[in-house]
Parts: C-alpha cells; sequence; structure tokens
C-alpha cells in the first residue's frame, strides 16, 4: 500500500485565520520498501505576503519565516537558487502549492492521469485529521486536485500504552517509545 506522510508549520491554531507556512511530505510503499533518502519528498515553503497567527507558532517558526523572507527579498535568480539548494524546499505561492503537489503524486505515480483531476490518497501523520488536514483544504484549489481516504493512518495507536495511558500519547513520546533519537525540530 501506498500512503503519503504529511507535516505542516503553521502560524497558529486557527486553519480559518491562520497560515500554512511549509508542507512536508514523504511517499512510502510498504510493498516495496526503501531507506529514507530514497524516497519521495515534498517540502515547500509557501510564500505570503502578510501572515496572521499567534506569537507562540510564529516564534517557533521564526527561522522558517525568515527563510521564506530571504527568498522574497533575493536580489536575483541566483541567489533565490542557493536557497532552494540550501533548505531542499522550493517555495510557492499559495494559489500554486495545491497543483504542484498533485503534480509530486503524478511524478511518483500516485497518480495516472492529470486530465482527471482529482486525486484520492491515504494520508499518515501525529494530528493530521484533526489538524494537518484542515489547514491544507483550506489552500486554494486544494480539494480539485486533492481529497484524503477517511481513514488516516496516525502513528500514536503503535505506541500507546493501553494498561497506563489515559490520551494517545505524543509525538516526542512516541519517539522515546520507538527508540528513535533526536527532538521534534518543527521543519
Amino acid at each position: 500500500m501506498k500512503y503519503i506522510s504529511i507535516d505542516i508549520e503553521t502560524t497558529g491554531l486557527n486553519p480559518l485565520t491562520c497560515n500554512t507556512l511549509s508542507i512536508g511530505a514523504i511517499i512510502e510503499d510498504t510493498n516495496n520498501p526503501m531507506p529514507y533518502e530514497e524516497l519521495p519528498k515534498f517540502h515547500v515553503a509557501i510564500l505570503h505576503e502578510e501572515l496572521q497567527g499567534s506569537p507562540y507558532a510564529i516564534n517557533m517558526n521564526h527561522e522558517l519565516i525568515e527563510t521564506i523572507v530571504q527568498y522574497q527579498t533575493a536580489q536575483d535568480q541566483d541567489e533565490k537558487n542557493d536557497l532552494v539548494h540550501m533548505t531542499g524546499m522550493q517555495f510557492l505561492k499559495l494559489e500554486d502549492v495545491a497543483q504542484a503537489f498533485q503534480y509530486f503524486l503524478f511524478k511518483n505515480e500516485m497518480v495516472n492521469d492529470l486530465i482527471v483531476q482529482t486525486t484520492t490518497i491515504t494520508a499518515a501523520g501525529k494530528n493530521f485529521g484533526t489538524f494537518d488536514k484542515l489547514f491544507l483544504e483550506q489552500i486554494p484549489e486544494w480539494n480539485q486536485y486533492v481529497k484524503f481516504r477517511s481513514r488516516i493512518i496516525d502513528p500514536s495507536i503503535l505506541f500507546v500504552d493501553w494498561k497506563t495511558d489515559n490520551q494517545l500519547p505524543s509525538l516526542t513520546e512516541c519517539k522515546e517509545r520507538a527508540n528513535v533519537p533526536g527532538v521534534v525540530t518543527h521543519n
């Protein structure tokens, strides 16, 4: 089964008033496991003229916002290309994101035909159904290009301790229980 792990960064918690700053996605195929380095990846920073959100979220993503500003104020295309190369991100206007994501799916054989506009995918991600999905659906034309299956893979279910947990474990707890080192970087 092919599925797509998706994570976004935002300026806050409200999908109706806050902005999506970046989208990261990776295609995984349970029938053809590959090393992380070889998996198809989509990473885009979204260009905004203005931002609205909470001070906490904006501060948490200040480095990403600074990178977006550097791209927007670059003196020439070479400087922009250097930022793309250094960050591994595309920089796109909000109105271009949905079509670019669908093209990524097409390029990686998740879509057979670009003429058939809407692509339905299985998504995975911690809190994806209650957070990321709501923001993505606010992106212009997103629902014309991409739809999500009703069943979403949330990895926390794999790391719940049914005897002692009172709620599903956080991402940090999941990483600890899976013996995955490192901190959550929000990038």
